[in-house]
């Protein structure tokens, strides 16, 4: 059988596709890296999990503000120019953020808001350039596969290269380490002629682009984004989780557990995206979105099981990653849907935005739970958690109007 018989071959053979996926994927690193590098410094400093969460849920939320504000920029600047100086302004951040932690933690949350704030939007930028770069039909719907799984492979590696920046060059200088490996990718990623035809053809257009609406003010959009405010709740908290775990085992464990769980939660997601890339969901993002979404927040519960094993543990931790490359495939594919093409950075960059809001916000939330009551407040945060992201995946039901 020849290669179009299968598009997700077809896909990576495309012209560009490889190189930009893997830049792209190298520039958010520091995505799956910065929450438990954070983390992990405060941890060798005050050792405050309040705090720890507090600084945490500061970078995330400040980068889920600056993806769409960011995305609505290149729709009309164009791709280049924006994410070269995010990039730059991004690593600065990071380098202030983990010099000033300790003598100057006030100036270091604000620090840690400009990172987020100026994080590149390399995801929303790929997602724009998708129907650029591959055929509508089989090929595309492969390639959103294929982008919510191959990110899955930085939250596997993301966690071990904090364990390791951490061994080799201490928490402060794993910092460093992270920010430094997201400006590479940015700058990578532009040196490519797709992003650089994209700006060219976005700046001969800027007149029209710039009377397209906020996509945000679309209601289909805006439920679309509240869902996956939901499912980033669960994924958000188990940064702490992970890490109270790890306390909560110390001295019985397996060293640098927190990494551990949080590579085997990726590794369970990216047995969910190979099995959905081999056979694909059999019906509509439409009506499939509030069912991935419920059984993603089941996936979660075992978690709440804190006597397992430590073994068990690890395993609960790679089903509760199974369902979010389904999920997210779902949700870039309803974004291409529903979006004007001259908005369609921007409409990815709220995507991005509600899902790191709630992975903020889950990050926040655990750590002022353990850092009140300890590691016995793991049982009620993954059970919150879930039963939110359950009930905020109702908002996209079938039977509501989606347009």
């Amino acid at each position: 059988m020849t290669s179009s018989s299968y598009p997700l071959v077809s896909v990576l053979r495309a012209r560009h596709t490889g190189y930009l996926l893997f830049t792209s994927l190298l520039g958010r690193l520091p995505g799956a890296m910065a929450a438990l590098a954070i983390v992990q410094l405060v941890r060798s400093t005050s050792g405050d999990f309040a705090f720890a969460g507090l600084i945490t849920a500061v970078y995330v939320i400040a980068g889920a503000a600056g993806q769409p504000l960011l995305g609505r920029l290149i729709d009309r600047l164009g791709q280049v120019a924006v994410l070269a100086i995010s990039g730059v302004l991004s690593f600065l951040a990071f380098t202030g953020m983990a010099l000033t932690l300790d003598p100057a933690p006030g100036a270091a949350v604000a620090l840690a808001a400009a990172a987020g704030l100026f994080t590149p939007p390399l995801e929303p930028a790929l997602r724009a350039l998708w129907p650029r770069l591959v055929r509508p039909g089989p090929q595309l719907k492969a390639a959103f596969s294929l982008d919510a799984g191959a990110q899955e492979i930085i939250f596997i590696v993301g966690p071990l290269l904090t364990v390791a920046g951490i061994a080799l060059f201490g928490p402060i200088g794993n910092l460093l380490f992270a920010g430094g490996l997201g400006l590479i990718g940015a700058l990578a990623f532009i040196l490519n002629p797709a992003p650089w035809a994209a700006s060219t053809d976005r700046q001969s257009d800027l007149t029209r682009s710039a009377r397209v609406r906020s996509p945000i003010l679309m209601p289909a959009i805006a439920r679309v984004t509240v869902f996956t405010f939901g499912i980033g709740l669960p994924v958000g908290a188990l940064t702490i989780v992970a890490t109270a775990s790890e306390a909560a085992r110390s001295g019985t464990g397996l060293p640098g557990l927190a990494g551990w769980i949080l590579a085997v939660n990726a590794v369970g997601a990216l047995v969910g995206a190979t099995v959905v890339g081999i056979r694909p969901l059999g019906s509509t993002p439409a009506r499939l979105l509030t069912l991935c979404g419920t059984l993603l927040a089941v996936g979660y519960l075992p978690l709440a099981v804190t006597a397992l094993p430590t073994w068990a543990y690890l395993l609960a931790a790679g089903i509760s990653g199974l369902m979010l490359p389904p999920t997210l495939g779902q949700v870039f594919e309803r974004v291409s849907q529903l979006s004007a093409p001259a908005a369609l950075t921007e409409a990815n960059g709220w995507i991005v935005s509600g899902m790191t809001l709630g992975i903020g916000t889950g990050t926040l939330a655990a750590g002022i739970a353990v850092g009140a009551s300890g590691t016995a407040a793991i049982t009620w945060i993954v059970l919150a958690a879930s039963a939110l992201t359950a009930l905020l995946s109702l908002v996209v039901r079938p039977g509501r109007r989606h347009r």
